[in-house]
């Protein structure tokens, strides 16, 4: 049985062109691409970053980490709104391995594929990738946010497409050298991404996770 034959009796409860969330998981389930946890509470929700996503023009994209190639990567697959596979594009890591986190969407079509980036020869932690696809899977560019270091290396905790096309990013971020002995403090972080990749950014107050309105952040996230 086809691919698309397949995808078609998913989904065939449905009207072309009306996915929901619950036949996008259960039509793309058989692409067995593994989902990154903490982006997965984001799914279903609009111009949020999430491993799965509904697009704007009645399809579906997934993104996930994939081992059925020969070296562990990520596996983008767009499909249309009749389940029709559109393109599908194999992330490699660029150093020891990548993670695949999440998606989203522009209003031109264009998706933007994020992940985590390790070399583990510089840093055991990983640090932000970014590759913006065109909207028939064509690789526009492909840049790395941050150090291969804990100091001034971000991490995407929600991502948002803000109305004018920038991507709008919050997250965390150790900018100070930690004192002998002492674990690093982490900063409040927000991130903004143009079109072209451009990131601008700033830092703000020291995280202290187990009180006040971070503590309350962290036990929504349970």
């Amino acid at each position: 049985m086809s691919r698309l034959l397949f995808l078609f009796f998913l989904i065939s409860g449905n009207a072309f062109g009306q996915w929901n969330i619950d036949s996008a998981k259960r039509a793309l389930k058989i692409y067995k691409l593994g989902s990154y946890s903490y982006h997965e509470s984001f799914i279903g929700k609009s111009d949020f970053a999430a491993p799965l996503i509904l697009t704007r023009d009645g399809g579906a994209a997934k993104f996930g980490d994939d081992e059925t190639e020969s070296v562990k990567g990520g596996t983008l697959v767009k499909v249309d709104k009749r389940g029709k596979e559109q393109w599908k594009y194999f992330i490699k890591p660029q150093f020891s391995e990548i993670e695949s986190q999440s998606i989203i969407e522009d209003q031109k079509g264009n998706i933007y594929a994020f992940v985590l980036s390790y070399d583990h020869k510089r840093y055991r932690g990983g640090t932000q990738r970014v590759l913006k696809f065109d909207s028939k899977g064509k690789m526009m560019w492909d840049k790395t946010y941050g150090l291969y270091s804990v100091m001034k290396s971000p991490t995407f905790s929600s991502i948002t497409m803000q109305p004018s096309g920038q991507l709008y990013i919050r997250g965390q971020m150790v900018t100070d050298v930690p004192a002998s002995g002492k674990d690093p403090l982490y900063r409040y972080w927000e991130g903004w991404i143009n079109g072209e990749g451009t990131l601008t950014q700033k830092t703000g107050e020291v995280i202290d996770w187990k009180a006040g309105k971070w503590k309350k952040w962290m036990d929504q996230q349970e």
